[in-house]
């Protein structure tokens, strides 16, 4: 007998007894095919099912009456208890859950609060109360997601009106939507613009207007390929170096982005325009400071300087 069948059957045996409590051993033995003495030293070894060093009746405690040759099993409590949360736990799950985006699948997202909410009610902790769950309300990432999302998976043409930055216009575009990403904390469209005859990445918060369309498109096979579009929203490169502090963890969050330099790393990002990367600096300050180009150490260095006129009083001393 190979180990998965000698599995298999003493799984049997833990589920025939339970549901048996008492069973005289030589029925036992004749349902799982044993003489009752080989079956006496397979429950002495069920004895050993637990966790190192492999103490008796660790998680499982079977044994035979030997008064009326009958077998009785009993569990460890842990594996009979029903699984409860304290309130820190349970507000845990609660808060973790704010990080799924809710707005990508609203039923499921919901339906796992509603569960833990109900594990809450019927716990017995005294302080697992419902009065005391923290509730956060996430903003909606944009008021057309729901459509955005629908035409995507629908494979459904859209016309949007898109409002580019840099030319400070609003144009319409008529849009393939072949996928959706998030990246560095906003939302973006990729897909084939009719408008400009070429794949384009839409950012959430400039798209004003969208319009649903009766129109299908198939899309391409492998969309491999569209799925880095999001990395690269511009011609402009932006780097900022981060000290040893920080560097393993900037290393980690941004991976192929980043590269080391002396005993730091420098974190390379393309954007429009320097508005993150400027945050991003400020926000690591003093482990952080902008390398290039020369508009993002100005950008810093002007949003540094209105931060420390926050805390000058009138003599121009920080408070």
């Amino acid at each position: 007998m190979n180990i998965t069948e000698r599995i298999n059957r003493i799984l049997f045996i833990m589920s025939y007894v339970s549901q048996h409590q008492g069973v005289p051993l030589e029925e036992l033995a004749k349902a799982v095919g044993m003489r009752p003495r080989q079956l006496e030293k397979e429950l002495d070894f069920m004895l050993l099912i637990g966790k190192p060093p492999f103490r008796p009746d660790d998680y499982v405690d079977i044994y035979v009456d030997e008064d009326d040759q009958r077998v009785y099993i009993d569990f460890d409590q842990m594996l009979n208890r029903p699984l409860r949360f304290t309130r820190p736990e349970a507000m845990a799950m609660l808060l973790s859950l704010e990080l799924l985006d809710p707005q990508v699948d609203p039923e499921a997202v919901q339906s796992l609060k509603d569960k833990i909410q109900q594990v809450i009610g019927s716990s017995v902790d005294p302080t697992a109360r419902l009065q005391d769950q923290i509730v956060m309300e996430s903003p909606a990432v944009s008021e057309h997601f729901e459509q955005l999302r629908q035409a995507t998976e629908q494979s459904r043409k859209i016309e949007i009106d898109y409002y580019a930055l840099i030319r400070d216009q609003t144009s319409r575009r008529v849009v393939r939507p072949y996928l959706m990403t998030k990246h560095l904390g906003y939302w973006y469209l990729t897909g084939y613009c009719e408008t400009r005859q070429d794949v384009r990445t839409f950012k959430f918060e400039r798209i004003l207007d969208v319009r649903m369309r009766d129109e299908t498109f198939r899309p391409p096979p492998d969309l491999a390929p569209f799925k880095d579009a999001f990395l690269d929203f511009g011609p402009r490169r932006f780097e900022i170096y981060f000290d040893q502090a920080w560097a393993n963890w900037i290393l980690e969050e941004w991976g192929d982005l980043v590269r080391y330099e002396g005993d730091g790393v420098v974190l390379t990002l393309t954007s429009e325009t320097p508005e993150f990367p400027t945050r991003l600096a400020l926000s690591y300050a003093p482990h952080a400071r902008p390398v290039s180009p020369k508009e993002l150490v100005e950008a810093v260095h002007k949003e540094a300087q209105r931060i420390m006129d926050l805390y000058q009083d009138e003599d121009g001393l920080c408070s």
